[in-house]
């Protein structure tokens, strides 16, 4: 089984084009401007908040940030926040949406999941690509929690971190380490959604697919429920689906 790029990976790779809007403040900087929206800049990430947005807040934005994407380049961020949601927008080199590659769709959602967990506490949080007149191209709402071991992560909706640990630990000793990203939803029965490297269910090939079929089945003996095992390439698009 091929192991694919992360989601902290596949963030710093797109996000490196990502232009400045504001240049000249030195680190770090915090100014008020006549729309009440502040900016703090520290190494070369420049923060704008407004709202409810508070200093602690901006400066947690940054370290995700840095910590997470680690921009090469200097890089504009927004953030407001209002009635307790908070809305991030990233300002890009982008034209439009249909420029926007298919899998920063995808993953979307799960970087401002991430975001709502690492950085707000959990809170709702709207991330948005922008353009360089800060008009929106994508947007994404979170929506899951996660569990990890170092980059194995489990993306999990609709069930409890319980069953998302399970999908973990099984997921940890399938592959050992590496790279890995599967998302865990529930409805009327358990949909695990496993990150490949393959673009087609030709190329999952007779052995993987004897691999892929055996977890569908071990999970669903772990998980005491049904589940149906989606395969879905670096884009996020589903190629074959197992039933266990």
């Amino acid at each position: 089984m091929k192991d694919v790029k992360n989601v902290k990976i596949l963030i710093a790779l797109l996000l490196m084009g990502f232009v400045v809007l504001v240049s000249g403040c030195e680190s770090p900087d915090v100014k008020t401007t006549a729309t009440v929206e502040k900016s703090l800049t520290l190494n070369g990430i420049t923060v704008h908040y407004s709202g409810d947005a508070s200093l602690s807040e901006a400066k947690a934005t940054i370290g995700f940030v840095r910590d997470v994407i680690n921009p090469e380049k200097e890089m504009d961020v927004y953030l407001k926040k209002s009635d307790g949601a908070y809305t991030v927008g990233l300002t890009s080199t982008y034209k439009s949406a249909d420029e926007i590659e298919d899998f920063l769709k995808f993953y979307l959602p799960m970087i401002a999941s991430e975001m709502s967990q690492d950085v707000f506490g959990g809170a709702h949080v709207t991330l948005q690509i922008l353009d360089d007149e800060r008009n929106v191209l994508e947007s994404a709402e979170s929506k899951y929690s996660y569990v990890n071991s170092g980059d194995i992560y489990v993306w999990y909706s609709g069930t409890g971190k319980e069953d998302a640990q399970k999908v973990l630990n099984y997921a940890v000793s399938l592959v050992g380490s590496g790279s890995w990203d599967i998302i865990l939803e529930k409805s009327d029965v358990y949909h695990v959604k496993a990150m490949s490297a393959f673009r087609s269910r030709e190329e999952i090939g007779s052995s993987n697919e004897e691999i892929y079929k055996k977890m569908a089945s071990d999970l669903s003996s772990r998980l005491e429920g049904k589940v149906m095992l989606h395969v879905l390439d670096p884009n996020g698009k589903e190629i074959a689906v197992f039933n266990g």
